[in-house]
Order: C-alpha cells, then structure tokens, then sequence
C-alpha cells in the first residue's frame, strides 16, 4: 500500500510537470498493486489518475475504458461524490473523442449526482463540461446557459482559474456569433479571473484577444 500511494503521488507529479507518457506507467504501477492488495476503493482512484494522463497524451479511447473502470468501482463501493467525479472525467475523454452526444449525457449525471451530494464546487466544473458538450453538439443556446451555471459556481467559491475559462469559452460563442462587443467584454472579464488566478500569461492573452474585437474605424464619405 506505502509503495502504491508513492507511485500515485509520483505519477500526479509526472502529470502537472507535462510528463504524461511517464505519468501513465506510474499510475499503471499504482493501480496494479492496489489490485495485488485488493484495496478497490483506492483501485478505482488509480484508474481516474490513470485517464487523466491517457487523456492528456492524446489516448482518448484508453481513457474513457480508465475512467468507466473507475466509475464502476465507485459506484460499487456506494461512493457518490467520487462516481460523479468519475462521470464527469469521462465526460471530458468523451468531448476529446468527438462523442458530444454521449458527452452530453454522462456530464448531465455528474452534474445531477453532485448536485444530490452538495457539492457545489465540482457541480459547477460538471456544469463547464456540459457547456462545452452542448455546444461542441451545435447546442449552444443551452451551452450559453450551462456556461452561465458553471460561471456562478466559479465565483461563489473565488475559483477565478475557473471563472476565467468559462468568460473564454463564452468570448468564443459571442465571436462566433459576430458579436464582437459581448466577445471583447467577457474576455477583458476574463482577463480579470486570470489575473485573480495569478496566471499572468492568460491574463495577457486574454486582453490581445479582446482588443482584436475593437471595432473598426468607420468609412469616412467619399468628398465630391
């Protein structure tokens, strides 16, 4: 078990430096001897780790089967909080391979079990990966409001890293839209999140990208 627990705090190290090939093989170790022991609670969260970083090293298929493994384990063993954590993690290895329609599904259970366990924070991340679902499924009056749900959540917990993505994620609907004022304002809101955050780099992208929505001078009139 001391072994399994090392190989799980080494393979998140792995995964927050970008080192995800090696971030799978850790968290593979871990999951194998929490197996060995039959410790299946601790089991299942070695396979969410695992779908992380498969996630991140493009391996989408890998990750979905990681974290239904995951899912299944939770829901076993009577854990809610952690099933909906479970679900939503799929959810987001469902959007990387272009499965929204089942995306959309399986966010809208995390976000309803996180809702029945009180637990506000994670229900505004399930909300995000819902917005992104909805509209990555052309949905986006309902993307708008899933949006919306997520942006409160953020900011009644001060997640401004959070809130900052979803002012991004909502620029990009009103870009899209050719709404070029509503896209500068959320992302100059955006701008503001990520400098709460303390990430400096967004921060500045968001402004350039802001400004990029600055209307154009208007055509002066031809002189006779």
């Amino acid at each position: 078990m001391g072994e399994a627990i090392a190989w799980t705090s080494f393979g998140t190290a792995l995964r927050e430096a970008g080192r995800a090939g090696e971030a799978i093989d850790a968290h593979t170790r871990a999951r194998a001897l929490y197996q060995t022991a039959g410790v299946h609670h601790s089991e299942a969260f070695a396979w969410n780790n695992l779908g992380i970083a498969l996630r991140e090293a493009g391996r989408a298929g890998e990750a979905i089967d990681a974290h239904t493994r995951a899912r299944d384990l939770f829901q076993a063993a009577g854990d809610r909080p952690r099933e909906a954590l479970a679900w939503n993690n799929l959810g987001l290895s469902l959007e990387v391979a272009g499965r929204v329609g089942e995306a959309v599904e399986v966010h809208t259970r995390a976000r309803d079990l996180f809702q029945a366990a009180g637990d506000r924070h994670r229900e505004a991340r399930a909300w995000h990966g819902l917005g992104i679902a909805l509209r990555r499924a052309g949905r986006v009056v309902e993307a708008v409001e899933g949006y919306g749900r997520a942006l409160e959540g953020y900011r009644e917990f001060e997640d401004w890293y959070g809130a900052g993505q979803v002012l991004h994620n909502l620029a990009l609907i009103h870009k899209d839209a050719g709404r070029s004022a509503e896209a500068r304002t959320c992302w100059l809101q955006a701008a503001d999140a990520y400098t709460r955050a303390g990430d400096t780099a967004k921060a500045d992208q968001a402004r350039t990208w802001a400004e990029e929505q600055q209307e154009p001078p208007p055509t002066p009139p031809l002189t006779p």
